[in-house]
């Protein structure tokens, strides 16, 4: 849409939403006040001011791409507008993920900040941390760059070079990292204080397979307590980590809502876990898919959560696409744990400790993971002991 057939678009509001706006009023005044025609009017009077009194005359088509971006930015980190010329390029980004950089990045109020980092990712051996804000991408200001340019950034081709600019504690750093290719394990199995120690790097198909050869071991040597790290797992598939879910615990595990209707269910009957304890390790990084698993287990088998809250979203995007050729990626559905609560708010650790309690020692110069550590004593103590020890 040109500047001149924009404007008048815009006056033509302004003249007819008045209109509108009273005799709707007539009909409910109660619901005037928060009518979309007087938030519409509102932006349109902005917009107006914006284009007369800016310091310089302002791009148009920047405004109105802003003004979309912030209004999915209000819903949640995951909706967004993609405009037509940036549509081919962001399904070809989504379809690649975070599989050439390791690094998902989000915008929420704004901000641009590092949700996930895989292990051993070109990322990660830059020394991008989950947390991180992020300022700049390429040299550009991410104030003023749109999401859907960023993550199709960080989609490229192996072996195009990629520059950061995060600010963390304080301080201002510049990564660099080329994309390519890096291998993700699906699960680490191991025994620690003779407890079974899952630690999770993605949830997905092979994870299913991984599980249940944990539990198989732990069968055979008769472990009846489990730890299941789920920190910085922020990607995979929710319908896998209900077939997760699923070889602990049976019954109703949850399902997948809409604003007015239950879309699918999920039920476990092919549980394989016989221990006696669960603790399950979370942070600001544990995000959709792991979000599932560990609400179904606190909820089915009272396992306890240890760490940080999480990042607080499990849901379903859908692509609507809009006539203007562009495309709108919108929060469709949620999934929920067997309480029929959708996900999309943060879990809240039963045993709060912070991401940043690594502490070295000075002596050895060794880092220990507290985190890890309480999660362990929590795990291998009694409750009887626990309150005795309050």
């Amino acid at each position: 849409m040109n500047r001149s057939r924009l404007l008048f678009f815009l006056a033509s509001m302004v003249l007819i939403l008045p209109l509108v706006a009273g005799n709707l009023s007539a009909r409910d005044e109660a619901s005037d006040e928060d009518s979309f025609f007087k938030h519409l009017a509102v932006f349109t009077e902005v917009f107006g001011l914006v284009n007369q009194a800016y310091v310089e005359p302002p791009n148009d088509e920047i405004l109105m791409a802003g003004a979309l971006d912030g209004a999915t930015d209000a819903l949640d980190p995951f909706s967004l507008y993609v405009p037509e010329e940036g549509t081919r390029a962001y399904e070809a980004a989504r379809q690649v993920g975070d599989r050439r950089s390791g690094v998902l990045l989000l915008r929420e109020r704004g901000v641009v900040y590092v949700v996930g980092v895989s292990d051993g990712s070109p990322a990660s051996e830059a020394g991008v941390q989950v947390g991180d804000m992020v300022a700049e991408v390429q040299g550009e200001a991410t104030r003023l760059m749109p999401l859907w340019k960023i993550q199709t950034t960080l989609a490229g081709e192996a072996g195009n070079e990629v520059s950061l600019k995060v600010y963390r504690n304080q301080e201002t750093l510049d990564l660099n990292f080329s994309l390519g290719t890096f291998e993700v394990p699906a699960l680490d199995y191991s025994v620690a204080d003779q407890a079974g120690v899952l630690k999770f790097f993605q949830v997905g198909a092979s994870t299913v397979l991984e599980v249940a050869r944990a539990l198989e071991a732990e069968r055979t040597r008769g472990g009846e307590r489990l730890l299941l790290d789920l920190r910085g797992v922020s990607a995979g598939d929710a319908e896998v980590a209900y077939e997760i879910a699923g070889l602990f615990a049976e019954g109703d595990l949850g399902s997948l809502k809409n604003r007015d209707d239950q879309i699918q269910s999920f039920e476990g009957s092919k549980a394989r876990w016989q221990g006696s304890k669960l603790v399950v390790l979370i942070d600001r990084g544990t995000l959709g898919a792991a979000e599932v698993l560990a609400t179904v287990l606190r909820q089915k088998l009272s396992a306890d959560l240890v760490g940080e809250r999480s990042f607080g979203y499990a849901g379903r995007a859908r692509r609507v696409e809009l006539s203007s050729g562009g495309h709108l990626w919108i929060t469709d559905a949620f999934y929920t744990g067997p309480d029929g609560e959708p996900l999309r708010g943060s879990l809240l650790p039963d045993l709060m400790v912070s991401s940043r309690s690594w502490d070295v020692e000075e002596s050895e110069g060794e880092e220990k993971d507290l985190i890890l550590e309480r999660g362990l004593d929590h795990l291998m103590t009694d409750e009887q002991e626990e309150k005795a020890a309050a």
